[in-house]
């Protein structure tokens, strides 16, 4: 962050409480001015770098309390699995399906942060789009972005991501039916919900496309693969997958992912393939 908030950033960074009461007091911009570089406020500094603090709740009160924003907070809390500080933001009033394109929801099922992604869902999140229902397996929401002639709705939602869209890759995000429906097979496979699969397939999702959305893109065979589903990945050997396709960020296959991602019986079982 700006050089500014660099005490406060080492008050938050070290727990101390009393050290960011006393800067916060002396400026209170602190707490609702934004940086030009890193994270953009210090709240987000907090969610996303003091997660595992058990002064984290204490230090966003006194943020909060200062006028800091709780919006784009959670947002940030939702991705690094931050359950603690997404159910206090929600308590201190921040909008709960967000205030933009991308979703608390959409954040916690884009980096598979489960604890995060339960809150929301106690707190009544809304599934907005055909990503986050084929995320969560919810095949009978899925089911209401398509009329009966496998026409695809405009309430279906356009092919999105964590980072903004002015950034050149997201000009390459297919925005047609069939982009929108090969990035929501994505995001059922890396969370395993093979009967979600099974529906995207059906009305046409491409089995081995390296779908748009993604930072580290691979098929849908990567994101099962990676995230441990074994039955996902036996469900979509048995269709044809292709396990020697490479993600197009670092050059790997499901099994490299895989592999980093400490599945040897799925490494082994793609190996094989």
């Amino acid at each position: 962050m700006d050089a500014k908030f660099h005490p406060a950033v080492e008050a938050i960074n070290a727990g101390d409480v009393d050290r960011l009461r006393a800067l916060i007091k002396a400026d209170s911009t602190l707490a609702t001015s934004r940086s030009s570089s890193s994270h953009p406020t210090l709240l987000q500094c907090l969610v996303l770098d003091a997660g595992e603090s058990a002064k984290q709740i204490e230090m966003a009160r006194i943020l909060i309390d200062a006028g800091a924003d709780v919006n784009e907070p959670l947002v940030a809390a939702a991705g690094p699995n931050n359950a603690a500080a997404v159910a206090y933001l929600l308590d201190r009033g921040a909008a709960i399906d967000g205030t933009g394109g991308w979703s608390p929801l959409e954040e916690a099922l884009y980096w598979n942060s489960d604890r995060a992604r339960d809150v929301l869902l106690e707190r009544g999140a809304q599934i907005r789009n055909l990503r986050t229902a084929a995320g969560l397996g919810r095949v009978d929401v899925m089911q209401t972005f398509f009329d009966s002639d496998g026409t695809l709705r405009s309430e279906a939602g356009n092919v999105n991501w964590p980072w903004e869209e002015r950034l050149p890759k997201f000009a390459s995000f297919r925005q047609d039916r069939q982009g929108v429906i090969d990035n929501a097979l994505a995001y059922a496979c890396m969370h395993g919900h093979v009967d979600a699969a099974a529906f995207l397939l059906d009305r046409g999702a491409e089995l081995n496309t390296i779908p748009g959305g993604f930072d580290y893109s691979g098929t849908a065979l990567h994101y099962a693969a990676s995230n441990g589903h074994r039955a996902m990945v036996d469900f979509l050997l048995a269709l044809g997958a292709d396990a020697t396709i490479i993600d197009t960020k670092l050059g790997h296959t499901a099994a490299a992912w895989a592999e980093y991602a400490e599945h040897p019986d799925i490494r082994d079982l793609l190996m094989s393939a």
